[in-house]
């Protein structure tokens, strides 16, 4: 049998063996650029496209990209952005406020207005009271009026280049916190030209979030995006999947060995992992970690080690999905889908209907909302609902699915009056969260 460092590796494949002073350092971590990225090329042509169409009309549009968490949005945006700055794009990792305040824009964008301000200074100076009618006037349109009175599209127009600027903002869904705020109509305004293509330079907002995020936009004005501009990213292709796996084993992790060993490795991680980036970040850095620390050497099966460490970050991560939701909303929801089967199609009404067997129906309600913003829940393409991580459905019967209630029997010390009385307090406090 060949030794697979002799064996041809795939076009989009690194070598087969690294030298281990070439080795890519292991990074663990949920958000930010992939360390290894394969796949999606339907998507980043997509971008590419609207890129194309910005720079020949000089002007810009939103470009949404939508998921549940795991989905490998952050890594999408980023990879597109990369590209973009390869082509002459200037970007800008923005957080939400730079949307409606121009001292957060310049700040991300790397400006220094200090010159400006002082011409604005002198001029208000030598205007008198004529400068400060101007500034109310820009207040009354809703604008933010820092910098001597520039607003954030005055910003947008200068900053981008003659090749375009690109705004690259992640978790967009929370955007909704600024609805009904101070910031609401300046937000509505910078948005609307953005997405019409109105600030007088290819600027584009690239954007990621979960499955309210469309919503979201709509709440301020934005609706109707343009072709291939709202894209719901689902798993990776079996092909981008067993590359990025094999990029950490390989790359990382120096594997050495037989071609079997490396195959062996790539189907067994691949098993767990159901096309879902999150998932291969909790499996195949371990692996790749493991090979390090014994030499590189492929084992003719994947260490148990290894796996059992992938499957308690994997329990661990669906849990932190879960947060808010106390054990009896898990069991109701873990009910309804073990009646449901393997269908994993959900109802609105129905969930509601199964947190209301223990919650007032405002605080069901409540409830399902949280787990749509949480990603628990998303909605489908066909309309329908359903549970959008991988294996995350059967891990919820599993885990939380029993039709009869099991309780301990309460300790001496819970039975005493002090104990009931801490208790009620803290259920209390949880239904005012929930609106119960």
């Amino acid at each position: 049998m060949k030794h697979f460092s002799d064996m041809p590796s795939p076009r989009s494949a690194a070598p087969l063996v690294a030298p281990p002073r070439q080795l890519v350092p292991i990074s663990i971590r949920d958000r930010g650029p992939a360390t290894f990225f394969h796949g999606r090329e339907r998507e980043l042509r997509a971008f590419q496209e609207v890129r194309t169409d910005s720079l020949r009309s000089n002007g810009g549009t939103v470009f949404l990209v939508q998921g549940a968490p795991g989905a490998g949005k952050t890594a999408l945006l980023h990879e597109g952005a990369r590209r973009a700055k390869a082509d002459g794009w200037r970007v800008a990792v923005i957080k939400n406020s730079a949307l409606y305040d121009p001292n957060a824009l310049a700040r991300a964008l790397g400006l220094s207005y200090a010159t400006k301000i002082t011409e604005h200074q002198e001029a208000g100076w030598r205007a008198g009271l004529s400068s400060v009618a101007a500034l109310v006037r820009r207040w009354s349109k809703g604008r933010v009026a820092e910098y001597g009175g520039l607003a954030v599209d005055d910003i947008l127009t200068e900053a981008a280049t003659p090749k375009g600027l690109i705004l690259l903002l992640d978790e967009v869904q929370t955007l909704s916190k600024a609805a009904g705020t101070p910031y609401d109509l300046t937000l509505t305004q910078t948005l609307e030209q953005i997405h019409n293509g109105k600030v007088g330079a290819p600027v584009i907002l690239m954007a990621g979030g979960l499955g309210t995020s469309e919503g979201v936009f709509g709440t301020f004005g934005v609706s109707r995006f343009i072709q291939d501009c709202l894209l719901q990213l689902g798993r990776l292709s079996p092909e981008a999947e067993r590359a990025v796996i094999r990029d950490w084993l390989v790359q990382a992790g120096g594997a050495r060995g037989t071609s079997d060993h490396l195959t062996r490795w790539i189907d067994t991680i691949a098993a767990e992992c159901h096309g879902w980036p999150q998932h291969i970040q909790l499996y195949a850095p371990r692996a790749a970690k493991w090979l390090v620390e014994h030499e590189s050497r492929l084992t003719a099966d994947v260490p148990m080690k290894v796996m059992a460490q992938g499957h308690e970050r994997r329990v661990k991560y669906y849990k932190g999905r879960l947060l808010g939701l106390r054990l009896d909303d898990r069991r109701a929801m873990a009910n309804l889908l073990g009646r449901l089967g393997e269908s994993n199609t959900l109802e609105e009404p129905d969930l509601i209907a199964a947190f209301s067997g223990h919650r007032k129906p405002e605080a069901a309600s409540a409830l399902f909302q949280h787990a749509l913003h949480k990603g628990v829940v998303a909605e489908r393409l066909d309309g329908g609902l359903s549970i959008p991580i991988p294996s995350m459905h059967a891990w919820l019967v599993q885990a939380y699915g029993n039709t009869e209630r099991t309780l301990s029997p309460m300790s001496q010390a819970d039975k005493t009056p002090a104990a009931r009385r801490q208790r009620t307090v803290r259920g209390d406090k949880r239904d005012q969260e929930l609106g119960r």
